[in-house]
């Protein structure tokens, strides 16, 4: 084995780097982490140390992210695709990213924020359910706009929409905005 990788990964431990994987590039916040994973503070407050000491996890300003060594190790391991619920060009993408980035460290209906990345060039918000089963992520890269979750049901659809409401309303600050901006080209929902 190579000695880069020489660290025992206990269960809890990994349950974090996967959390943690979700954010690829990003940063998870600490609250978001224990919500994803339901563990008491103090708990994961010891975990995410001893993965720091071994150079596993880095500390932020905004949260933990995980160190190129443990984006080896996870990468390796693989992830399940997600399921797209929201497929969409915007017009006037300025307008649009101004919502999308104002949604960022906020809470949506029952989904509490998880993370925000910049990943290929693609700006990557993540919301967990506040009882953790269902994953909602957006990414914004050019003009398309995609909302995804881990799983596919009229719940993870409904969050999919409060999400896209939200940043609706969030980029329409002023009643002088035109409100073209979220329509969309075309507006695939599943479902």
């Amino acid at each position: 084995m190579d000695d880069e990788f020489a660290v025992e990964i206990r269960k809890d431990e990994e349950d974090v780097l996967k959390a943690l994987s979700m954010a690829s590039e990003g940063e998870v916040s600490f609250t978001g982490m224990r919500r994803a994973l339901g563990m008491h503070q103090e708990k994961l407050s010891r975990i995410l140390k001893r993965l720091e000491k071994h150079g596993l996890v880095d500390r932020t300003e905004h949260g933990y992210r995980l160190s190129g060594k443990a984006r080896k190790l996870v990468s390796a391991s693989g992830t399940n695709q997600p399921y797209v619920l929201v497929d969409t060009l915007v017009e006037d993408i300025g307008l649009v990213l101004a919502g999308v980035a104002s949604l960022r460290g906020r809470w949506v209906e029952e989904l509490r924020w998880l993370s925000y990345s910049v990943e290929d060039d693609a700006h990557v918000l993540r919301w967990i359910s506040h009882d953790g089963s269902m994953l909602i992520t957006l990414r914004l890269k050019n003009s398309r706009l995609q909302i995804e979750s881990n799983v596919h049901d009229r719940r993870a659809v409904r969050a999919a929409l409060a999400v896209l409401r939200k940043a609706y309303e969030l980029a329409l600050v002023d009643d002088e905005t035109p409100v073209k901006a979220f329509y969309a080209t075309p507006f695939n929902i599943a479902g």
